[in-house]
């Protein structure tokens, strides 16, 4: 099995991308890849085997909410939900997804707003993505069903019980990691190929189905706005063998 980790960003320059080989009693962690361009990711997610797994760190959709304001305010007469509404209490389902919200409950902050944030422009960046891997046979099922799948590697080093954010605590938690010194000492120095590594691994929990799945309830509104996939506590040692 391999899994894929990319942290994306709105350029490539910010962009890196771990890959991890499964075999046997090893789990090998390759040098990660530096700004990463789009045919680069492409590349690399549509070589994916039937047992590999992506995990990509970017929201896969906007909230339901939010897609229909701006229907609405594109309209010949233009409307918006909420008009009458004082506060910001009738923003809230604009700004999150309902992914986010479950995944604050156990996350170390709150996940960013998509609709509202710097972050759409990441968004931008991996609907676009999609949309290619679409047209070339490899759709991506944004619940996480497929083969690519939304991580969130801050709420993953969380809840895997990962404070610093070290390599060193990290390989401490997970001794059958194996870098390369190079490889090491990149993932040491460069936070991009770090939270991709995260990435990477999370991607395994989901193979090896130890992450949270979208609930009945919740599958609808993650076909459209993205279901992140937060690993089981404490399921990161385990993750070689599960």
């Amino acid at each position: 099995m391999r899994t894929v980790g990319v942290d994306l960003s709105a350029r490539p320059r910010r962009t890196a991308v771990s890959v991890i080989d499964w075999s046997g009693e090893r789990a090998v962690v390759h040098a990660p890849i530096l700004r990463c361009t789009d045919d680069r990711l492409l590349e690399l997610l549509t070589a994916l085997g039937e047992e590999d797994r992506a995990g990509v760190d970017c929201p896969f959709g906007w909230p339901v909410a939010f897609v229909e304001a701006m229907a609405a305010h594109a309209a010949p007469h233009p409307d918006w939900p909420g008009r009458d509404a004082a506060g910001d209490d009738d923003l809230r389902a604009l700004r999150y997804r309902r992914t986010d919200l479950l995944v604050a409950r156990h996350a170390p902050r709150f996940p960013l707003s998509v609709s509202f944030d710097k972050l759409g422009s990441v968004a931008a960046r991996w609907a676009r993505l999609q949309a290619r891997l679409a047209r070339l046979g490899h759709p991506v099922d944004r619940t996480g069903a497929g083969r690519v799948a939304e991580v969130y590697p801050a709420a993953a080093r969380h809840r895997w019980g990962l404070p610093l954010g070290t390599v060193d605590e990290l390989t401490a938690a997970a001794p059958w990691l194996h870098l390369s010194g190079t490889a090491r000492q990149t993932y040491a120095t460069d936070r991009d190929a770090y939270d991709a590594l995260i990435a990477s691994l999370t991607a395994r929990a989901i193979g090896v189905r130890r992450t949270a799945w979208p609930t009945t309830a919740d599958a609808g509104p993650a076909r459209t706005e993205g279901w992140i996939h937060l690993p089981e506590p404490d399921s990161l040692p385990g993750l070689l063998h599960d």
